[in-house]
């Protein structure tokens, strides 16, 4: 089970692609002790009910790192129960408890270093490239860049094994595979681009994006015929994928049965994207306080087992996020039925590129 807690909705920056820019757009409520708790308690009786063997918390935000009171706190209550839960023989002796970050980096000392390395966690960092990509989007709420707070940290990210995790709108194309090349020649072994669907991308912007996917392909393989093996999620992922001949939904989908996303007020939600405090929004899945709505859990599910009727007869559906990813359907489309235009061009110009890929490779 994979539990998203969302410490807070505050946040130092004002990243211009920000998914919550709409849906937590007041930035200011925070997640109680109290629902910290319980909604650490109800994922792991969740694990238990699925029969799973771990259980991986991560601290989200807005910037989680602006409450780490809480990411403390979070830590030490979920070994306790966790070990408890051992104790009366409802998991395993090897049941397995990770953590991890999703941050913008900017708030890191050498104090929560050592907190992270001696936990074990996993860190997912939001670092675009250097400084003039970075600076494109990720913008502080002073309209400032934000890469000079990172920059004197990203060796300790590297020595942690961090993930990096780059956004790619249409102002920054035209560096993306310089960018990407940056990011792995400063030490980064793990490293995936997403792109921010804006409804504005044009064929000439994704012809763009085509080239510089062309590059990352090419850099990707040269970089797994040297043994260096660079994980490059954009294209392994899609290569792995037709290589096993499986499908999103299998190999990385956790909505439904995997994942629980926790706003701040205990709102469940199947995902990440989906996470917020606002009184009206969709697919609540229950609260951390009151337990599982199961009829709202059950659309979900119905979601997975069941194609989109746009998509019948489309050979790349189950390698495309239009069509198997909830978050991305919902983020772009607003519902987790739909199938955006632009994503559908996307995963068709991606997918071949990948497909070239394997033909080179084999």
């Amino acid at each position: 089970m994979n539990l998203v807690l969302c410490l807070t909705e505050q946040c130092n920056l004002r990243c211009t692609y920000c998914y919550y820019k709409e849906s937590q757009a007041d930035r200011k409520t925070v997640m109680d002790d109290a629902t910290l708790e319980q909604a650490i308690k109800i994922a792991l009786d969740r694990t238990i009910f699925f029969r799973q063997s771990y259980l991986n918390i991560t601290f989200f935000g807005g910037e989680p790192l602006l409450r780490r009171d809480a990411i403390y706190k979070g830590v030490e209550f979920a070994k306790a129960i966790v070990d408890d839960a051992m104790d009366k023989g409802k998991i395993s002796k090897n049941f397995k408890l990770q953590f991890a970050v999703n941050t913008n980096a900017t708030l890191f000392d050498d104090e929560f270093f050592d907190f992270c390395e001696r936990e074990k966690f996993r860190i997912y960092l939001s670092l675009d490239g250097p400084e003039h990509h970075h600076d494109i989007a990720r913008r502080t709420v002073n309209n400032t860049g934000s890469f000079k707070a990172i920059e004197k940290h990203i060796p300790r990210f590297v020595k942690l094994g961090a993930v990096a995790l780059s956004t790619v709108t249409r102002a920054h194309v035209s560096t993306l595979f310089e960018s990407v090349k940056w990011l792995h020649e400063q030490g980064f072994q793990s490293l995936t681009t997403s792109v921010d669907f804006d409804g504005k991308w044009s064929g000439e912007d994704f012809d763009k994006l085509a080239l510089q996917y062309q590059k990352m392909a090419d850099y990707w393989r040269e970089c797994r015929e040297k043994g260096d093996k660079f994980f490059l999620g954009t294209i392994h992922d899609k290569v792995k994928i037709r290589l096993i001949n499986s499908r999103y939904r299998l190999y990385s989908c956790h909505v439904y049965n995997g994942a629980i996303g926790v706003a701040t007020n205990g709102n469940m939600f199947p995902c990440t994207r989906f996470i917020t405090s606002n009184p009206n929004t969709h697919y609540v899945q229950g609260n951390v306080f009151t337990g599982f709505d199961e009829a709202a859990c059950d659309k979900i599910r119905v979601f997975l087992d069941n194609d989109k009727k746009e998509c019948e007869g489309c050979d790349i559906r189950y390698r495309c996020c239009a069509h198997e990813c909830a978050c991305t359907s919902y983020y772009t489309t607003g519902t987790i039925e739909g199938v955006s235009p632009e994503v559908c061009t996307h995963e068709r110009m991606l997918a071949e590129i990948c497909d070239t890929l394997l033909e080179k490779m084999a």
